[in-house]
Protein backbone atom coordinates (compact mmCIF):
# COMPACT_ATOMS: atom_id res chain seq x y z
CA UNK A 1 0.00 0.00 0.00
CA UNK A 2 2.83 2.34 0.86
CA UNK A 3 4.45 1.70 -2.52
CA UNK A 4 1.17 2.44 -4.30
CA UNK A 5 0.80 5.70 -2.37
CA UNK A 6 4.40 6.62 -3.14
CA UNK A 7 3.97 5.90 -6.86
CA UNK A 8 0.73 7.87 -6.93
CA UNK A 9 2.46 10.79 -5.22
CA UNK A 10 5.32 10.70 -7.69
CA UNK A 11 2.87 10.59 -10.60
CA UNK A 12 0.96 13.61 -9.31
CA UNK A 13 4.24 15.45 -8.70
CA UNK A 14 5.45 14.78 -12.24
CA UNK A 15 2.08 15.90 -13.64
CA UNK A 16 2.34 19.17 -11.71
CA UNK A 17 5.93 19.65 -12.83
CA UNK A 18 4.88 19.00 -16.41
CA UNK A 19 2.63 22.05 -16.44
CA UNK A 20 5.71 24.16 -15.61
CA UNK A 21 8.39 22.41 -17.65
CA UNK A 22 6.65 21.25 -20.83
CA UNK A 23 5.45 24.54 -22.43
CA UNK A 24 8.72 26.56 -22.24
CA UNK A 25 10.91 23.49 -22.77
CA UNK A 26 9.01 22.43 -25.89
CA UNK A 27 8.98 26.00 -27.20
CA UNK A 28 12.76 26.32 -26.98
CA UNK A 29 13.19 22.86 -28.46
CA UNK A 30 11.08 23.89 -31.47
CA UNK A 31 13.21 27.03 -31.93
CA UNK A 32 16.36 24.92 -31.95
CA UNK A 33 14.84 22.53 -34.51
CA UNK A 34 13.89 25.50 -36.75
CA UNK A 35 17.36 27.09 -36.64
CA UNK A 36 18.00 26.52 -40.38
CA UNK A 37 14.42 27.18 -41.53
CA UNK A 38 13.70 30.95 -41.53
CA UNK A 39 10.02 30.43 -42.31
CA UNK A 40 9.38 28.11 -39.35
CA UNK A 41 11.63 30.25 -37.12
CA UNK A 42 9.69 33.41 -37.95
CA UNK A 43 6.34 31.68 -37.32
CA UNK A 44 7.47 30.49 -33.89
CA UNK A 45 8.83 33.88 -32.87
CA UNK A 46 5.81 35.80 -34.13
CA UNK A 47 3.68 33.92 -31.61
CA UNK A 48 5.84 35.43 -28.86
CA UNK A 49 5.73 39.09 -29.97
CA UNK A 50 2.61 39.64 -32.07
CA UNK A 51 -0.49 41.23 -30.60
CA UNK A 52 -3.28 43.47 -31.86
CA UNK A 53 -1.93 46.38 -29.80
CA UNK A 54 1.62 45.98 -31.10
CA UNK A 55 0.46 45.73 -34.72
CA UNK A 56 -1.81 48.76 -34.37
CA UNK A 57 1.07 50.85 -33.05
CA UNK A 58 3.42 49.65 -35.80
CA UNK A 59 0.89 50.57 -38.52
CA UNK A 60 0.48 54.08 -37.10
CA UNK A 61 4.26 54.45 -36.92
CA UNK A 62 4.73 53.33 -40.54
CA UNK A 63 2.09 55.78 -41.76
CA UNK A 64 3.74 58.60 -39.78
CA UNK A 65 7.06 57.71 -41.43
CA UNK A 66 5.31 57.85 -44.86
CA UNK A 67 6.35 54.29 -45.60
CA UNK A 68 3.44 52.97 -47.66
CA UNK A 69 5.13 49.65 -48.42
CA UNK A 70 5.70 48.82 -44.74
CA UNK A 71 2.16 49.88 -43.89
CA UNK A 72 0.79 47.53 -46.56
CA UNK A 73 3.02 44.75 -45.25
CA UNK A 74 1.79 45.21 -41.68
CA UNK A 75 -1.83 45.18 -42.84
CA UNK A 76 -1.13 42.00 -44.85
CA UNK A 77 0.36 40.36 -41.75
CA UNK A 78 -2.69 41.41 -39.75
CA UNK A 79 -4.84 39.64 -42.33
CA UNK A 80 -2.92 36.38 -41.95
CA UNK A 81 -3.38 36.53 -38.17
CA UNK A 82 -7.08 37.56 -38.24
CA UNK A 83 -6.24 40.84 -36.51
CA UNK A 84 -8.63 43.65 -37.52
CA UNK A 85 -7.28 46.90 -39.03
CA UNK A 86 -9.27 50.10 -38.61
CA UNK A 87 -10.92 51.84 -41.57
CA UNK A 88 -9.09 55.05 -40.62
CA UNK A 89 -5.69 53.37 -40.96
CA UNK A 90 -6.62 52.02 -44.38
CA UNK A 91 -7.84 55.47 -45.43
CA UNK A 92 -4.59 57.12 -44.33
CA UNK A 93 -2.62 54.52 -46.28
CA UNK A 94 -4.57 55.35 -49.46
CA UNK A 95 -3.93 59.07 -48.97
CA UNK A 96 -0.24 58.30 -48.55
CA UNK A 97 -0.14 56.26 -51.76
CA UNK A 98 -2.05 58.90 -53.75
CA UNK A 99 0.35 61.64 -52.65
CA UNK A 100 3.39 59.68 -53.78
CA UNK A 101 2.49 59.66 -57.48
CA UNK A 102 3.53 63.24 -58.17
CA UNK A 103 7.02 62.77 -56.73
CA UNK A 104 7.71 59.56 -58.64
CA UNK A 105 8.63 61.16 -61.99
CA UNK A 106 11.15 63.53 -60.41
CA UNK A 107 12.67 60.75 -58.33
CA UNK A 108 13.06 58.53 -61.40
CA UNK A 109 15.11 61.13 -63.26
CA UNK A 110 17.28 61.84 -60.23
CA UNK A 111 17.88 58.12 -59.72
CA UNK A 112 19.01 57.64 -63.32
CA UNK A 113 21.45 60.57 -63.32
CA UNK A 114 22.88 60.43 -59.80
CA UNK A 115 22.23 56.83 -58.82
CA UNK A 116 20.07 57.81 -55.84
CA UNK A 117 17.75 55.01 -54.67
CA UNK A 118 15.94 56.47 -51.69
CA UNK A 119 12.46 55.93 -53.14
CA UNK A 120 11.07 53.16 -55.30
CA UNK A 121 10.89 55.46 -58.35
CA UNK A 122 14.47 56.65 -57.81
CA UNK A 123 15.60 53.05 -57.55
CA UNK A 124 13.85 52.27 -60.84
CA UNK A 125 15.70 55.16 -62.50
CA UNK A 126 19.03 54.01 -61.07
CA UNK A 127 18.31 50.48 -62.20
CA UNK A 128 17.70 51.64 -65.77
CA UNK A 129 21.06 53.40 -65.57
CA UNK A 130 22.78 50.25 -64.33
CA UNK A 131 21.17 47.91 -66.84
CA UNK A 132 22.10 50.26 -69.70
CA UNK A 133 25.68 50.27 -68.43
CA UNK A 134 25.83 53.95 -67.54
CA UNK A 135 25.55 53.56 -63.76
CA UNK A 136 28.06 50.72 -63.47
CA UNK A 137 30.55 52.46 -65.80
CA UNK A 138 30.30 55.59 -63.66
CA UNK A 139 30.97 53.64 -60.43
CA UNK A 140 33.65 51.50 -62.07
CA UNK A 141 35.51 54.58 -63.28
CA UNK A 142 35.31 56.39 -59.92
CA UNK A 143 36.24 53.46 -57.67
CA UNK A 144 38.59 51.80 -60.18
CA UNK A 145 40.89 54.80 -60.41
CA UNK A 146 40.98 55.01 -56.62
CA UNK A 147 41.80 51.30 -56.41
CA UNK A 148 44.66 51.49 -58.91
CA UNK A 149 45.96 54.66 -57.30
CA UNK A 150 45.83 53.24 -53.77
CA UNK A 151 43.37 55.93 -52.65
CA UNK A 152 41.10 53.80 -50.47
CA UNK A 153 38.45 52.71 -52.95
CA UNK A 154 35.23 50.98 -51.95
CA UNK A 155 36.15 47.46 -53.06
CA UNK A 156 32.56 46.25 -52.70
CA UNK A 157 31.14 48.94 -55.01
CA UNK A 158 33.98 48.32 -57.48
CA UNK A 159 33.47 44.56 -57.58
CA UNK A 160 29.68 44.83 -57.80
CA UNK A 161 29.92 47.41 -60.60
CA UNK A 162 32.20 45.06 -62.56
CA UNK A 163 29.99 42.05 -61.89
CA UNK A 164 26.96 44.15 -62.75
CA UNK A 165 28.38 45.07 -66.16
CA UNK A 166 28.94 41.41 -66.94
CA UNK A 167 25.45 40.45 -65.75
CA UNK A 168 23.94 43.37 -67.68
CA UNK A 169 25.46 41.96 -70.86
CA UNK A 170 23.90 38.58 -70.06
CA UNK A 171 20.59 40.34 -69.34
CA UNK A 172 20.51 41.88 -72.79
CA UNK A 173 21.51 38.59 -74.46
CA UNK A 174 18.89 36.60 -72.53
CA UNK A 175 16.16 39.26 -73.07
CA UNK A 176 15.90 39.95 -69.36
CA UNK A 177 16.49 36.43 -68.07
CA UNK A 178 19.09 37.60 -65.54
CA UNK A 179 17.26 40.81 -64.61
CA UNK A 180 16.42 39.68 -61.03
CA UNK A 181 20.14 39.21 -60.29
CA UNK A 182 20.89 42.56 -61.95
CA UNK A 183 18.23 44.25 -59.79
CA UNK A 184 19.60 42.69 -56.63
CA UNK A 185 23.22 43.67 -57.28
CA UNK A 186 22.18 47.21 -58.09
CA UNK A 187 20.38 47.49 -54.75
CA UNK A 188 23.31 46.02 -52.80
CA UNK A 189 25.70 48.43 -54.52
CA UNK A 190 23.47 51.38 -53.63
CA UNK A 191 23.27 50.28 -50.01
CA UNK A 192 27.05 49.94 -49.86
CA UNK A 193 27.54 53.43 -51.30
CA UNK A 194 25.17 54.97 -48.76
CA UNK A 195 26.61 52.94 -45.84
CA UNK A 196 23.36 51.08 -45.20
CA UNK A 197 24.84 47.60 -45.05
CA UNK A 198 25.28 46.12 -41.59
CA UNK A 199 28.87 46.33 -40.30
CA UNK A 200 29.18 42.54 -40.45
CA UNK A 201 27.89 42.35 -44.03
CA UNK A 202 30.15 45.23 -45.05
CA UNK A 203 33.17 43.38 -43.69
CA UNK A 204 32.07 40.12 -45.35
CA UNK A 205 31.60 41.67 -48.81
CA UNK A 206 34.81 43.69 -48.49
CA UNK A 207 36.77 40.49 -47.85
CA UNK A 208 35.15 38.79 -50.84
CA UNK A 209 35.70 41.81 -53.12
CA UNK A 210 39.29 42.49 -52.07
CA UNK A 211 40.47 39.08 -53.26
CA UNK A 212 38.29 39.07 -56.35
CA UNK A 213 39.64 41.93 -58.46
CA UNK A 214 41.98 41.33 -61.40
CA UNK A 215 44.12 44.46 -61.95
CA UNK A 216 44.95 43.97 -65.68
CA UNK A 217 41.28 43.46 -66.54
CA UNK A 218 40.40 46.52 -64.46
CA UNK A 219 42.94 48.61 -66.39
CA UNK A 220 41.52 47.42 -69.70
CA UNK A 221 37.95 48.16 -68.66
CA UNK A 222 38.85 51.65 -67.41
CA UNK A 223 40.59 52.41 -70.70
CA UNK A 224 37.47 51.38 -72.60
CA UNK A 225 35.23 53.34 -70.22
CA UNK A 226 37.31 56.49 -70.74
CA UNK A 227 36.50 56.19 -74.47
CA UNK A 228 32.79 55.61 -73.59
CA UNK A 229 33.09 52.26 -75.35
CA UNK A 230 30.42 50.44 -73.31
CA UNK A 231 30.68 47.22 -75.30
CA UNK A 232 34.44 46.92 -74.80
CA UNK A 233 34.11 47.94 -71.15
CA UNK A 234 31.57 45.17 -70.57
CA UNK A 235 33.82 42.60 -72.20
CA UNK A 236 36.78 43.66 -70.06
CA UNK A 237 34.59 43.93 -66.95
CA UNK A 238 33.74 40.26 -67.35
CA UNK A 239 37.32 39.47 -66.32
CA UNK A 240 37.69 42.00 -63.50
CA UNK A 241 36.00 39.72 -60.99
CA UNK A 242 37.56 36.26 -60.77
CA UNK A 243 35.24 33.34 -61.67
CA UNK A 244 34.76 31.94 -58.16
CA UNK A 245 33.89 35.35 -56.75
CA UNK A 246 31.73 36.11 -59.79
CA UNK A 247 29.56 33.09 -58.96
CA UNK A 248 29.17 34.34 -55.39
CA UNK A 249 28.17 37.81 -56.57
CA UNK A 250 25.69 36.29 -59.02
CA UNK A 251 24.09 34.29 -56.19
CA UNK A 252 24.04 37.40 -54.03
CA UNK A 253 22.29 39.24 -56.84
CA UNK A 254 19.72 36.47 -57.32
CA UNK A 255 18.85 36.29 -53.62
CA UNK A 256 18.76 40.08 -53.25
CA UNK A 257 16.64 40.35 -56.39
CA UNK A 258 14.18 37.81 -55.01
CA UNK A 259 13.83 39.82 -51.78
CA UNK A 260 13.46 43.06 -53.76
CA UNK A 261 10.77 41.58 -56.02
CA UNK A 262 8.59 40.70 -53.01
CA UNK A 263 9.38 43.48 -50.53
CA UNK A 264 10.55 46.47 -52.59
CA UNK A 265 13.79 48.37 -52.17
CA UNK A 266 13.04 49.35 -48.57
CA UNK A 267 12.40 45.75 -47.66
CA UNK A 268 15.71 44.72 -49.17
CA UNK A 269 17.42 47.48 -47.22
CA UNK A 270 15.90 46.08 -44.05
CA UNK A 271 17.49 42.74 -44.85
CA UNK A 272 20.86 44.26 -45.76
CA UNK A 273 20.90 46.20 -42.49
CA UNK A 274 20.57 43.04 -40.36
CA UNK A 275 22.35 40.39 -42.48
CA UNK A 276 25.81 39.22 -41.40
CA UNK A 277 26.72 37.55 -44.69
CA UNK A 278 25.36 36.46 -48.06
CA UNK A 279 23.85 33.34 -46.46
CA UNK A 280 21.49 35.50 -44.38
CA UNK A 281 20.26 37.18 -47.57
CA UNK A 282 19.54 33.72 -48.97
CA UNK A 283 17.46 32.96 -45.86
CA UNK A 284 15.58 36.23 -46.34
CA UNK A 285 14.83 35.19 -49.93
CA UNK A 286 13.28 31.93 -48.63
CA UNK A 287 11.28 33.86 -46.04
CA UNK A 288 9.97 36.33 -48.63
CA UNK A 289 9.01 33.49 -50.99
CA UNK A 290 6.83 31.99 -48.24
CA UNK A 291 5.45 35.16 -46.66
CA UNK A 292 5.17 37.51 -49.65
CA UNK A 293 3.81 40.96 -48.81
CA UNK A 294 3.93 40.27 -45.06
CA UNK A 295 7.73 39.85 -45.10
CA UNK A 296 8.58 43.46 -44.25
CA UNK A 297 6.21 43.39 -41.29
CA UNK A 298 7.85 40.20 -39.99
CA UNK A 299 11.31 41.75 -40.34
CA UNK A 300 10.12 44.90 -38.57
CA UNK A 301 8.74 42.90 -35.64
CA UNK A 302 11.51 40.30 -35.32
CA UNK A 303 14.61 41.94 -36.81
CA UNK A 304 17.51 39.53 -37.23
CA UNK A 305 15.58 36.98 -35.18
CA UNK A 306 13.46 36.29 -38.28
CA UNK A 307 16.52 34.85 -40.06
CA UNK A 308 18.72 33.21 -37.44
CA UNK A 309 18.24 31.54 -34.09
CA UNK A 310 21.21 33.22 -32.46
CA UNK A 311 22.99 32.05 -29.35
CA UNK A 312 20.80 30.21 -26.87
CA UNK A 313 20.50 31.93 -23.52
CA UNK A 314 21.32 30.09 -20.31
CA UNK A 315 17.62 30.18 -19.53
CA UNK A 316 16.75 28.45 -22.83
CA UNK A 317 19.40 25.79 -22.27
CA UNK A 318 18.09 25.26 -18.75
CA UNK A 319 14.52 24.77 -19.96
CA UNK A 320 15.60 22.22 -22.58
CA UNK A 321 17.64 20.30 -20.01
CA UNK A 322 14.64 20.37 -17.72
CA UNK A 323 12.53 18.96 -20.57
CA UNK A 324 15.04 16.13 -21.09
CA UNK A 325 15.13 15.42 -17.35
CA UNK A 326 11.34 15.37 -17.22
CA UNK A 327 11.18 12.89 -20.11
CA UNK A 328 13.70 10.62 -18.35
CA UNK A 329 11.69 10.78 -15.12
CA UNK A 330 8.48 9.86 -16.97
CA UNK A 331 10.25 6.94 -18.66
CA UNK A 332 11.60 5.65 -15.33
CA UNK A 333 8.19 5.94 -13.69
CA UNK A 334 6.56 4.15 -16.61
CA UNK A 335 9.14 1.37 -16.34
CA UNK A 336 8.51 0.94 -12.62
CA UNK A 337 4.76 0.92 -13.18
CA UNK A 338 5.14 -1.70 -15.91
CA UNK A 339 7.13 -3.96 -13.61
CA UNK A 340 4.58 -3.58 -10.79
CA UNK A 341 1.65 -4.23 -13.12
CA UNK A 342 3.40 -7.27 -14.62
CA UNK A 343 3.92 -8.81 -11.19
CA UNK A 344 0.25 -8.29 -10.36
CA UNK A 345 -1.05 -9.69 -13.63
CA UNK A 346 1.45 -12.50 -14.03
CA UNK A 347 2.59 -13.61 -10.55
CA UNK A 348 5.45 -16.08 -10.40
CA UNK A 349 4.47 -19.68 -9.63
CA UNK A 350 6.12 -21.41 -6.75
CA UNK A 351 8.62 -24.05 -7.84
CA UNK A 352 8.40 -27.55 -6.37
Amino acid sequence: MKRVSLALGLGLGLAAAGTLVLPPGWQHWQLLAAAEDPVALADLRLVQVLSAQRLDAEIDSAIAARDAELTESLIALAGTQDIPVSFEQKRRLQVLKDGALGQAVTDFGHGFVAGDRESGAAFAGALVGDVSGYGDLRDLAVEGRKWLGGEGADATVLAIAAAGLAISAATWISFGGTLPARNGLSAVKAASKTKLLSPALTAHLTRVAAGAIDRPALNASLAAASRFDIAAARVAAGGIVKPAAMARFATLGQDSGAVYARTGQRGLRQVLSIADDAGDIGKAAKLSAAKGTATRAILKLLGRGALVLGALSLSAVGWMLALIGYAVAIAMLAQRFGWWLGRRLFPRRATA
